[in-house]
């Protein structure tokens, strides 16, 4: 369940890093703090992942699924 939540959150922060990538790209240290990112993501320890799942994603799939 773990894996599930990260890749279903690492599949959104992708899709919108994609089209937002040129925009924001240029800023000062924007690859590190992505990098850092993902490795909150990741994480066991921070459980990253698992905390945006529950508070955004899951929530909004629910009300949506009717």
């Amino acid at each position: 369940v773990r894996w599930m939540m990260y890749w279903i959150v690492f599949a959104l922060f992708m899709a919108t890093e994609t089209i937002t990538d040129l925009l924001i790209s240029w800023f000062s240290f924007y690859y590190e703090i992505k990098m850092a990112f993902v490795i909150w993501l990741l994480s066991p320890y921070t459980g990253g992942a698992t905390l945006l799942y529950r508070k955004f994603v899951h929530p909004t799939l629910s009300r949506k699924e009717k």
